[in-house]
This record gives structure tokens, C-alpha cells and sequence, in this order.
């Protein structure tokens, strides 16, 4: 070859590099690290639990932050843990000793992080919706079922979270997990509880949805986060409204349509959309 040709393939292949080095990583866009703010103090009280207390957090952290991201101007408070392997999950009524809210899980494996993460999401969301807040009475199924279907929106951020920016780098093989764990609780039956539309069924089964008050039945309140969640994961950005939910609630014992409509009115205007949505789903046009 000429000595010419060779620096002229040189000049070429060197142009070549330098427009690769300037082109974006492939998927850099669609994943971007996880947000950093606000910044969340969770602490696992529970003393003797079989787990890595460090890793257990960031597992709570990552679920957390897939729903707090949406809130970047919020100050939370440190969120306490007290007991993991509870039987139940549930964000109690009593406070920290300095006020904090406490979270406790019912988690046997301390190592599972797919389930951890959905049981921690869910009773997060209780914090947003229901921390000083009034109380829904007959309506707090609704916030039940938002909570569930925030769950699994929160596993499926953190399957894409973790497939690029994982916690740690050795764990970015778990990120499949997040998404299967998720699957477990979106399956063709919810669409069609007992193979009836929603809404007939909804018709059917408000009143025994509305007698759990306090703890609704997840047998039932499971359909309606179904639905939710087909909302949400279309433009996760709504899950700011979820704080208004309760928001100068006086009447808690008014019905269905028209906790959902009051709702829709102290929503900012750029969240009204999304209440319409919801309250399609039940069949309702909800007023302007």
C-alpha cells in the first residue's frame, strides 16, 4: 500500500472514532440514573432480623425513590422500621419518638429484595396519601388500591433502574426479578375479576368495598389497583396527585363518585386529567 493511502485511512478511521466518542451510549437516554432527590432516612430499628441491615436499606431507598422522585421539593421525615418479619404489612398509627412515621413488614427471607421492595413501596405510598392527613372512612379502599397499584409500578421502575444503575454492580442481575415479582400480580384475571367488565363487577362489589374502612379485604381492593396501575404506568408523573387524595377531606362517609370528584377539585389543573381517568374506570364522569 502507498504510504499516502495509509495516512488517508489513518485520517479516516481516527474521524471515525472521534464521531463514535460523541455519539450517546445506546439505551443512555431511555435509562438515566435514578434521582437522588429528595433524599430519604429510612432506618431499620429492628434489632436481631437476619439480614444486611445496609443492603436491606437500599433496597427500601430504591423502592421508595421510584415514587419520591415525584416529589422533589417534599422534606420527608426519617421513616422507622421497627419489625420486618410482621404479620402483615402496615404503616402504623403511632409515631416514632420523634414523630416519625413507622413502617413494619412482614418479610421472612431477609434477603428477598423483590418482595421487600413491593411491601415497602406500598406502605410508602401510605405515608404520601394518609400521613397527617384525615382519614377516608368507607373510601379507604381507594387508597388501598392505589397503593397496591403503585407497587407494582415501583417494581417495574426498579427492574429499569437496576438493569443500568443498581445499587451495587453485582446486582444488576436482579433487575429481572423486580419485573417477574411485578407479573405475579398483573395477570389477564384482574382485567376480568370473576370474567365479568370492571365495572359491573365494581357495581356489584362497592358496598363490601366500602365496609373495609380500615383494612379492606385485598381480595377485592387487588381489581381496582389493577386498573390503576393500567393509568399510572402510562405517565407515572401522576402519581403527584396521590397526596391530594385526602387532602381537606371533611366528609369521609360520602360515597364512591363523589370522594373521587371532590378529589379531582383540589387537584392542580395539570393532575385533573388523570382524576377523569380513574373515575372512568368506574364509570364515572366527574364534574369540572
Amino acid at each position: 500500500m502507498k504510504p499516502f493511502t495509509i495516512l488517508n485511512s489513518f485520517f479516516v478511521l481516527l474521524f471515525l472514532g472521534s464521531c463514535l466518542l460523541q455519539m450517546p451510549l445506546i439505551g443512555a437516554d431511555n435509562n438515566p440514573p435514578p434521582p437522588k432527590i429528595p433524599k430519604l432516612d429510612i432506618r431499620l430499628t429492628h434489632k436481631g432480623f437476619k439480614t444486611d441491615p445496609e443492603s436491606f436499606l437500599a433496597v427500601c431507598n430504591s423502592a421508595a425513590m421510584t415514587i419520591a422522585r415525584y416529589y422533589p421539593k417534599r422534606q420527608f421525615k426519617p421513616i422507622l422500621i421497627p419489625k420486618a418479619n410482621n404479620g402483615f404489612p402496615v404503616k402504623l398509627d403511632q409515631r416514632g419518638p420523634k414523630g416519625e412515621p413507622q413502617i413494619m413488614l412482614s418479610i421472612d427471607d431477609g434477603w428477598g429484595w423483590a418482595q421487600i421492595a413491593y411491601q415497602f413501596s406500598h406502605e410508602f405510598t401510605h405515608i404520601l396519601i394518609n400521613h397527617d392527613q384525615p382519614r377516608a372512612g368507607p373510601n379507604h379502599w381507594i387508597n388501598e388500591a392505589f397503593c397496591e397499584a403503585v407497587s407494582y409500578q415501583a417494581l417495574k421502575q426498579m427492574a429499569k433502574d437496576w438493569a443500568s444503575h443498581p445499587p451495587y454492580p453485582n446486582w444488576k442481575g436482579y433487575a429481572k426479578h423486580h419485573n417477574s415479582y411485578a407479573d405475579r400480580y398483573l395477570g389477564k384475571d384482574r382485567d376480568r375479576p370473576e370474567g365479568m367488565e370492571f365495572t359491573a363487577w365494581f357495581q356489584k362489589n362497592e358496598n363490601a368495598l366500602r365496609l373495609g374502612k380500615r383494612y379492606p379485604k385485598y381480595d377485592l381492593y387487588k381489581y381496582p389497583a389493577y386498573q390503576f396501575y393500567q393509568i399510572i404506568k402510562e405517565d407515572p408523573k401522576q402519581l403527584e396527585a396521590l397526596a391530594f387524595l385526602n387532602f381537606g377531606l371533611r366528609n369521609s362517609g360520602i360515597s364512591t363518585r363523589q370522594y373521587l370528584a371532590r378529589w379531582k377539585t383540589v387537584l392542580p389543573a395539570r393532575h385533573k386529567p388523570f382524576a377523569d381517568k380513574v373515575g372512568a374506570v368506574f364509570g364515572y364522569s366527574l364534574p369540572n
